[in-house]
């Protein structure tokens, strides 16, 4: 049987997107149109799968596809390096064009037909050197996308995903620098992914910044219950496991259809059920299974925590919330403190707003560790 029938700590595959078909449709050809688009939500609900399916698809219409995961770097260089890599990929096939660059185009394997895919650019542009300084590269590197776009007569889409550490990585001012290249851009899209939900609608919203209107913003639909059950039943009865409609609810029910807390909590009952030699999905095993999950995620829980305590209230709304308490009873604080700290909360897509005065967790299981966890607060 395969090790990952439920996918888990990354992007998936096609087969795995749980019913965004129409979202995937609708980036797909607002990106072809050369529209740029802003994506935000926490992490682990499926951001970059959905970015990757993407160019996926776009890259078989003959559109030149490039992906950058801003968290992976720490420097100006670096950053803009992987923006360079990224882009000459779609003319070298290789995802370090500058190393081969560097340690000499001579030693590698068909280094002729390599030579010949980027001496244009050389010639006309002038490839990346460690002469230059870091300011030079970056200002390279984000011309690169429209000039590769030109001379090849390519429609380019970049994603950045993580891009809210842009300022981490290089300033506030970088967003100026990247805002004046990319607005005079005819033939690149953008695809800006962020988990700080704060931050990107800052960047983006705020019109004091630099990317402000440059991208439109769209909100990332949820997951249908129905798509959720189609999906559930399916991946278990690929397996002979028997389900029923009571079973993949309480599964449902637990994880709230969170993606990443749904695969984990499927994953750990799929594990069970094989350590016991069961082909029948049972409450039984939803039970382990979802304890199991739990156990699992109290490290991200607990992480989530600590950053978030560093605020005032946060501790007394969500344990408030989780024991179905109102949130300005019970404490001497201003209420307009209160305020800030579920403002923080929402900002930070651990709560959202149902009604008015009602807040509901956006993973439910993040509520039930919390009542386990209540004792220590």
């Amino acid at each position: 049987m395969p090790g990952r029938l439920f996918p888990l700590g990354g992007p998936v595959s096609e087969k795995d997107i749980v019913d965004r078909e129409d979202f995937v449709v609708s980036l797909g050809i607002r990106l072809l149109e050369g529209q740029s688009i802003m994506l935000a939500g926490p992490r682990r609900i499926g951001k970059t799968s959905l970015a990757l399916e993407v160019l996926r698809r776009l890259k078989t219409k003959d559109s030149y596809v490039a992906f950058v995961d801003l968290f992976r770097y720490n420097t100006k260089r670096e950053l803009s390096l992987a923006i360079i890599d990224a882009c000459l990929e779609n003319r070298s096939g290789i995802s370090k064009t500058t190393a081969a660059l560097k340690d000499g185009l001579k030693k590698i394997t068909g280094a002729a037909k390599l030579t010949a895919k980027v001496q244009d650019l050389e010639l006309a542009f002038g490839l990346p050197s460690e002469s230059r300084s870091d300011e030079e590269l970056l200002n390279y590197a984000l011309q690169l996308p429209e000039i590769l776009a030109k001379r090849d007569k390519r429609h380019m889409v970049l994603v950045f995903d993580e891009f809210q550490d842009v300022i981490r990585i290089a300033g506030e001012d970088s967003l100026k620098v990247m805002r004046s290249y990319f607005q005079m851009q005819e033939g690149v899209a953008y695809l800006f992914l962020g988990s700080k939900e704060g931050m990107m609608n800052t960047i983006f919203g705020d019109k004091r910044q630099a990317f402000y209107r440059f991208a439109t913003i769209l909100p990332i639909p949820p997951i249908p219950t129905d798509a959720w059950k189609e999906y559930l039943s399916r991946k278990f009865l690929e397996q002979k496991i028997a389900v029923n409609d009571r079973a993949i609810s309480e599964i449902l029910d637990l994880s709230g259809g969170h993606p990443q807390d749904t695969m984990l909590l499927c994953s750990e009952i799929y594990y069970a059920l094989l350590e016991a030699g069961e082909e029948k999905l049972t409450l039984d095993f939803i039970r382990t299974g979802y304890t199991r999950a739990l156990l699992t995620l109290s490290p991200v829980f607990d992480e989530l925590l600590d950053e978030l305590g560093k605020t005032a209230n946060i501790r007394h709304v969500l344990i408030s919330l989780a024991k179905g308490l109102r949130i300005y009873s019970g404490l001497n604080s201003n209420p307009n403190e209160i305020k800030r700290a579920v403002d923080t909360l929402i900002a930070k897509a651990v709560i959202e707003k149902s009604t008015r005065g009602c807040y509901y967790f956006v993973e439910p299981m993040l509520k039930s560790y919390l009542i386990d966890k209540i004792d220590i607060y």
